[in-house]
């Protein structure tokens, strides 16, 4: 008996030492925390990684492993472009939004490959910009007016030749917004009784890949009555692609309406853009500088007696459509720059037309500060800031 406890005590010391054994071989494991956070500071990806505290991998390799990361090599390093499904705004469009990389909430010195590892390290990729105040609020703006307001300027009753230009050369750069098509807007049929009409049925048309041969028909057989006609004739001469001659070149440089304002000095510059070789256009177009330049004031441009947005707006086409930058020192004034100027008229995404009215103007001042930010956008997000006119196609 005294043989079989001692054989069973042998045998239980066996087994309590190789359960030591087990515990002193388990493996130290160390935490890495990785979050994504937006433009706002609104943590939108949180996880925890736990890896072997022995493990010779890097930072980048146990995230990499952990976490879908979208992400390109350079000779410089690597560059993350997206983390879990989530990229910065305007990602493969702009560079206006990035991810800067941050260590322990300290902005990193290192590339995401050179961090040195360690217990409980906390990375975090937040979106970041070099965007001023006022550009972060032109996007904003933008993108808030089309999913809140651009289904109420195209249906098939009407639609605003502004909105519709400006949604066109967004859709052909790039920028993630509805397609222009009839799963997503209803628009009214073409028209061609006027200049006017034939117009705005050109934008449309364009704009929604309609069939044009009824529009061009038109209008080689319209003649413009008035400067604002000439404006809009020329404007559908460029949207239908037929070839701009000289006599409409000169209707508009050789003289201006009798009763001059802002709006049209605007729109002639915005109608010209794509003639500045010619002598002519450019001692016009220098004229029309000099006339905006007298209608500044703090809050916009002055017509009519007033400044108002609509005015503005239309002058701001007009210079980015030469090429200006309605933000730069000719166009400021008491430090307000003409973008600057046309947020002062803003009415939770929409427009008012002058500064002392408390409801905003839906039908003109709205759709052309719309379209004058789109312009002002399109300008501001290209290398260069190569001149934008929203009534020619982009190429």
């Amino acid at each position: 008996m005294k043989k079989v406890w001692l054989t069973g005590l042998i045998l239980l010391s066996f087994v309590l030492l190789a359960g030591c054994q087990e515990d002193n071989l388990e493996v130290p494991r160390g935490t890495l925390d990785v979050e994504v956070v937006d433009l706002l500071g609104t943590q939108v990806f949180f996880e925890t990684i736990t890896y072997d505290l022995t493990t010779e991998e890097s930072v980048f390799d146990l995230i990499d492993q952990a976490i879908d990361l979208d992400y390109s090599v350079f000779d410089i390093g690597t560059m993350i472009n997206g983390i879990e499904g989530f990229y910065p705004t305007e990602y493969g469009i702009t560079y206006n939004y990035w991810y800067s990389l941050y260590i322990d909430d300290e902005m990193s010195n290192v590339g995401i490959e050179d961090i040195e590892l360690s217990d409980g390290l906390k990375i975090s990729f937040k979106e970041s910009t070099m965007l001023d105040e006022i550009d972060l609020w032109v996007d904003e703006v933008i993108y808030a007016f089309i999913e809140q307001h651009a289904s109420d300027y195209i249906n098939e009753n009407a639609a605003s030749y502004h909105v519709v230009a400006a949604l066109k050369q967004l859709s052909d750069r790039g920028y993630d917004i509805p397609e222009l098509n009839d799963q997503n807007y209803d628009y009214p049929g073409l028209m061609d009784d006027t200049i006017a009409s034939l117009f705005k049925s050109s934008v449309i048309a364009q704009a929604f890949g309609l069939q044009t041969s009824t529009l061009e028909t038109a209008i080689v057989s319209m003649i413009p009555a008035n400067h604002y006609e000439s404006v809009s004739f020329m404007n559908a001469y460029h949207l239908l692609g037929m070839e701009v001659t000289s006599t409409m070149i000169d209707e508009l440089t050789q003289s201006t309406p009798a009763y001059m304002d802002a709006d049209y000095a605007g729109m002639v510059l915005n109608a010209l853009s794509p003639y500045g070789s010619n002598m002519e256009v450019e001692s016009f177009v220098n004229e029309m500088l000099v006339y905006i330049g007298d209608q500044l004031t703090s809050s916009g441009i002055e017509s009519w007696g007033n400044p108002n947005a609509s005015s503005t707006a239309a002058v701001v086409l007009g210079l980015i459509a030469q090429g200006i930058n309605p933000r730069g020192t000719e166009y400021t004034l008491d430090n307000t720059d003409l973008i600057e100027a046309l947020k002062l008229y803003e009415v939770d995404r929409t427009f008012k037309y002058l500064l002392a009215d408390e409801n905003a103007d839906l039908a003109f001042s709205t759709p052309q500060v719309f379209s004058a930010l789109v312009a002002y956008k399109l300008y501001r997000d290209v290398w260069g800031n190569p001149a934008v006119n929203l009534f020619i196609p982009y190429q």
